[in-house]
C-alpha cells in the first residue's frame, strides 16, 4: 500500500552520501541531526563557517552550543529552507542574543 498518491522523490545515491557528513549539534542537551552540506549553504554564519569548531567537544563528538532549543529549531529550518519562520509565542528579540 502507497504511503502518499504522489510518486517519492529518487533515493540519494551511494555517492552523495560519500560526499556529505551527517553532524550532530547539542544544543542544550537537545540533539539535532543535519548535513554538513545544509550547513555550509551560508558560510558567513557561525554554524556554516569555521568558527563553530570552538565549540565541538571531541569526546562526544559533536557540537555543543548553551541556547535555547526550541528557538534553535527555528534557526536550523533557515539553514534548510533558506527562511527565517519564527514561532509567534517567542520574543524575537532573543535572535540578537545569537
Amino acid at each position: 500500500m502507497p504511503v502518499a498518491n504522489l510518486p517519492m522523490p529518487v533515493a540519494p545515491t551511494e555517492k552523495n552520501k560519500c560526499q556529505d557528513e551527517l553532524i550532530i549539534l547539542n544544543v542544550s542537551g537537545r540533539r539535532f541531526q543535519t548535513w554538513r552540506n545544509t550547513l555550509d549553504r551560508f558560510p558567513d554564519t557561525l554554524l556554516g563557517s569555521s568558527e563553530k569548531e570552538f565549540f565541538f567537544n571531541e569526546e562526544t563528538r559533536e557540537y555543543f552550543f548553551d541556547r535555547d532549543p526550541d528557538v534553535f529549531r527555528s534557526i536550523l529550518n533557515f539553514y534548510r529552507t533558506g527562511k527565517l519562520h519564527y514561532p509567534r509565542y517567542e520574543c524575537i528579540s532573543i535572535l540578537n542574543q545569537c
